[in-house]
């Protein structure tokens, strides 16, 4: 195939993968000017009688019309053409540059509770769209997650309902059967492995995705219990009550017990509360006077000093910010919307020993009514640390500026999975938003990197 000029425009330039149900490559559109790339899945039913062939026809008109309808979603790979050529369909879709889960899950490495979050929460987000148009998508699992190179983002690929198209014979009867399941075996339920997808069957894959990440074992290691087919997976991760219901559900045997969209799922995860995050730490009353207006004049001028010359620019148009950080510290920019992270800036690992990297992060909250004023956003804080973990030790507290407005800060200690961290944080409200810089490091190297800290905090821009 390689070399081949398919519809006549389609060039394929080489191979990404092969499976039962056919084959899909890169290609260039040679009638485009910059001879843009796409990708061209190929389909080729099993039997190739005139009734297999006429069925495959209408199922495949049927499927491209779906997938052209869901090509309006950012994370959905957009439908470029579909046509048949020699008794073989072809599918030609959006070239995604990036790179699928498998890279990240299951590498001899537990993922942590919160990272865990963010990603159920950036796969049921495209999901949720496949399901409001009832469309299942069948084959769910890490190879079939493209993470976007330029956002970072969770684009959805390879539907499994065209595969139909595939697997598609005749019984000695003359009536259409499909002679594969559709889906990959340890991602899907019993219902889809007996050809009866429902919605709640992906909802069941993107479950042990989840669990996938949190134990680091392959769906097919995972025991389950003999009675009651429930999979027994709580006592190989560490993770709180609260995400195991929620995991447990979505992984339930029988189907009329889980949720039964993505919808349903994502607003589980809105109402969870994730410990230890910042946002949900809060402060007492208390303010130190002259003290802390030393300290914030300080930090006021302190960026002016820092040098600038190995500093790069974060901007985010979206959310109408900027930032500066140094050259050597790594970002991750995927805003998180039941979090509110918009950004992290991770410190460079000192040494292979390093277990604990320092990072400044930046949360947007939209705010209620009655939270719009810095006091009362600031109140809210503080009634809430009163019923936070008592471990947490308040250093100091008070008032301050953000992007030349009032703000507010704290510095307090706290422990996290076995290490002591200290943190600075500082907020401000501004269009019915807050904006939380929040600074994280190991106590013991707090003060070494505090001075750069202050400097990204410090140079945030809002729009």
């Amino acid at each position: 195939m390689i070399g081949k000029i398919l519809d006549g425009r389609y060039e394929i330039i080489s191979k990404l993968g092969e499976g039962g149900f056919g084959a899909t490559y890169l290609a260039i559109d040679r009638k485009l000017p910059d001879k843009d790339q796409c990708v061209v899945k190929h389909f080729s039913p099993k039997a190739t009688d005139i009734n297999t062939l006429s069925h495959a026809r209408r199922l495949f008109e049927t499927e491209a019309k779906v997938l052209n309808r869901l090509g309006n979603h950012d994370r959905v790979p957009r439908l470029l053409a579909h046509f048949e050529e020699d008794q073989k369909f072809y599918l030609v879709q959006e070239f995604v540059d990036g790179y699928d889960l498998s890279r990240e899950i299951n590498r001899n490495k537990q993922w942590t509770e919160e990272k865990v979050i963010a990603l159920l929460q950036d796969i049921l987000e495209p999901l949720e769209f496949l399901h409001q148009h009832h469309v299942i998508h069948r084959d769910i699992k890490p190879s079939n997650l493209m993470r976007r190179q330029e956002d970072g983002k969770i684009v959805l690929i390879d539907f499994g309902a065209v595969k139909q198209i595939s697997s598609q014979g005749m019984n000695i009867q003359g009536q259409m059967t499909a002679t594969v399941v559709v889906g990959t075996p340890g991602y899907i339920p019993s219902e889809q492995s007996q050809g009866q997808p429902r919605l709640c069957s992906d909802i069941y894959s993107v479950g042990i995705i989840a669990i996938e990440a949190l134990t680091n074992l392959n769906p097919m290691q995972l025991p389950r219990d003999h009675l009651t087919g429930e999979i027994i997976w709580r006592d190989q991760a560490k993770v709180s009550s609260g995400l195991a219901q929620i995991i447990d559900k979505m992984v339930k045997y029988d189907f009329r017990q889980r949720y039964h969209s993505a919808t349903e799922v994502l607003q589980a995860l809105q109402q969870l509360k994730i410990a230890h995050h910042p946002q949900k730490l809060v402060f007492r009353k208390s303010f130190i006077g002259l003290g802390i207006a030393i300290a914030a004049t300080f930090i006021a001028f302190l960026f002016i000093f820092i040098p600038r010359n190995n500093l790069e620019n974060y901007n985010n148009a979206v959310y109408g910010i900027a930032i500066k950080y140094p050259a050597n510290w790594e970002y991750t920019g995927t805003p998180d919307r039941i979090t509110g992270n918009v950004v992290k800036f991770i410190s460079p690992k000192e040494s292979a020993t390093d277990s604990y990297l320092e990072n400044v992060n930046l949360i947007i909250q939209d705010l209620p009514e009655n939270r719009r004023e810095l006091e009362q956003f600031t109140n809210f804080y503080l009634d809430e640390i009163q019923q936070s973990d008592p471990n947490t030790k308040i250093l100091e507290q008070g008032k301050t500026q953000l992007t030349n407005r009032p703000a507010y800060q704290v510095t307090y200690t706290l422990e996290e999975e076995g290490v002591k961290i200290q943190r600075l944080q500082v907020w401000m409200v501004k269009n019915n938003k807050a904006y939380i810089m929040t600074y994280t490091a190991d106590v013991a190297k707090y003060s070494k990197y505090l001075q750069t800290a202050q400097a990204i905090i410090n140079s945030l821009e809002i729009n």
